[in-house]
């Protein structure tokens, strides 16, 4: 299930994760829902969740995960935080992010979502003019609250 925040920092991050998503197939699916091709506009980073999931992604669904991240992100375009369980989920995770980076995005993957949040603040420009949809900064009307102490999302 897709759910849009505004960070503390002014960002606006579309998080990616619950129940609801059962296999990488349906994760495009949604991350389709969520950000059209080439259409991350004002979003500042994307965040997604796979820990309450019990699969990790193969090889070819990490390729095609990735070549869509890359057609919704683009070359430098927002950063890709991943959070992941311990183990093979987390090693196919690393597949997925280095596939991705590959393919221009800035992706990491990451074991708890404080981990997530931090490194995503790291990745983020603020934007001078919060307006402007520039620098990362968005239209979003929810609110994260501190973001960056993790928890669920």
């Amino acid at each position: 299930m897709a759910a849009e925040f505004r960070t503390p920092w002014g960002a606006q991050v579309v998080v990616l994760g619950g129940d609801r998503v059962t296999s990488v197939r349906e994760w495009i699916a949604e991350l389709g829902r969520a950000i059209p091709p080439g259409g991350a506009g004002p979003v500042g980073a994307l965040l997604l969740d796979f820990r309450s999931h019990d699969f990790g992604p193969s090889a070819d669904e990490a390729s095609a995960l990735a070549e869509r991240l890359h057609a919704v992100l683009g070359d430098g375009g927002p950063p890709l935080a991943v959070v992941a369980r311990p183990g093979a989920q987390f090693g196919g995770t690393r597949v997925l992010c280095t596939l991705a980076e590959m393919r221009g995005c800035r992706a990491a993957a990451f074991e708890t979502e404080a981990e997530a949040w931090l490194w995503l603040r790291s990745q983020i420009r603020p934007s001078a003019d919060p307006a402007s949809g520039e620098g990362g900064a968005g239209g979003g009307e929810q609110s994260r609250g501190d973001a960056v102490s993790g928890g669920g999302a």
